[in-house]
């Protein structure tokens, strides 16, 4: 072994040593999280509860379809075949499913996965879900249990439509951008009489369990997380070490991104989202294949007339700061988005280390 090889294991050795020392949490960080521990799980017992609850009420709705109850405003669309519909461009490649009209799949294809080095899979429709929920007068309107007609496709555009017995319907409208952004919104039609007088807002429910990408779990899981910015203010997010459910985040919302080491899905809110969000972030053991299991429970500005849609954007691509700035131009707010803040230092360094020596 020649002088340079020395020389260059020694300065690869003390970039990982440097990179640990850095890297770990601070006592501040380990006390805080301690202190959670008691809190997370009487948090975790409401939130099960609650999940119980919402479950019980889709079981209730199906039933009532299985009987015929015709009443149901969506009734024929409470059963279908499901269709699996994709868009794409040369950075990713997106699929959506007729059953809950929404996303399922993200391939991002200009990056290798390890096992077959072929484009990286974010999520797909095993674990990852994102449900629109409208609380009507009468009965719920609940997106992951009906049944979308999709019309308007193309490799990028797409629309999904659940039609309602009274002749009115709900429908999503998909543009993917040229690249990592995908543009949607989401709007009922003669609907008006279904919603009490001062219903302004939405629910949505976003889960995902985060897989690994990389060989090394405990750098990747660390700078794992759910990570959310204020309106008018910065970035934060849950603990990357700890477990925290239902989070409370009191300060009006621009997005919510599901953000691995070097690949996140953030999802924006033209009207913001509204105070009070719940957001849950809960590690998974090493060895699962997943890094942790990711909750977002949000509303957002509705229109019950029509007369106005309800606008998202996705980002959906690697945490790569020159990139993001450039896609961040592409969305049609207006806001200072400020999604670089997904990104740290060391971004690239990091990923060499993780596929080369772990």
């Amino acid at each position: 072994m020649n002088r340079d090889t020395i020389i260059g294991f020694v300065l690869i050795a003390l970039v990982l040593i440097g990179f640990s020392w850095w890297s770990q949490p601070s006592a501040e960080e380990i006390e805080a999280a301690q202190r959670q521990d008691s809190i997370a799980a009487v948090m975790k017992e409401q939130a099960a509860k609650k999940q119980k609850a919402e479950e019980a009420a889709s079981k209730a709705q199906a039933e009532a379809a299985a009987k015929g109850d015709s009443t149901t405003l969506f009734f024929s669309a409470l059963n279908g075949e499901n269709q699996q519909i994709v868009l794409k461009n040369g950075k990713i490649e997106l699929t959506f499913n007729t059953k809950g009209g929404t996303l399922s799949k993200a391939v991002i294809n200009d990056f290798e996965n390890l096992e077959d080095k072929m484009g990286v899979t974010l999520f797909d429709e095993k674990t990852q879900q994102m449900n629109f929920m409208l609380a009507g007068k009468s009965e719920n309107i609940i997106t992951k249990d009906l049944f979308f007609t999709p019309s308007n496709v193309s490799d990028s555009t797409l629309t999904m439509t659940a039609q309602a017995g009274n002749g009115g319907s709900i429908e999503f409208n998909y543009v993917l951008g040229k690249d990592y952004m995908l543009h949607f919104s989401f709007k009922a039609n003669g609907l008006q009489g279904m919603f009490a007088p001062n219903y302004q807002q939405m629910d949505i429910e976003w889960n995902d369990l985060c897989r690994q990408q990389e060989k090394g779990f405990t750098f990747e899981n660390r700078y794992t997380s759910v990570t959310y910015k204020k309106n008018n203010g910065g970035t934060k997010n849950l603990s990357e070490t700890s477990e925290e459910i239902d989070k409370q985040v009191e300060e009006q919302l621009n997005w919510v991104a599901f953000k691995n080491q070097f690949f996140s899905a953030a999802l924006i809110s033209k009207d913001n989202f509204a105070g009070n969000a719940l957001l849950t972030s809960i590690p998974q053991e090493k060895g699962s294949g997943y890094l942790k299991q990711f909750n977002a429970k949000l509303k957002t500005a509705f229109d019950p007339t029509g007369v106005k849609a309800s606008e998202f954007e996705m980002y959906i691509g690697p945490n790569d700061f020159r990139l993001i700035k450039d896609v961040e131009q592409q969305s049609t707010f207006g806001k200072d988005l400020d999604l670089e803040q997904l990104v740290y230092l060391g971004w690239w360094l990091v990923r060499w280390i993780n596929r080369w020596f772990t």
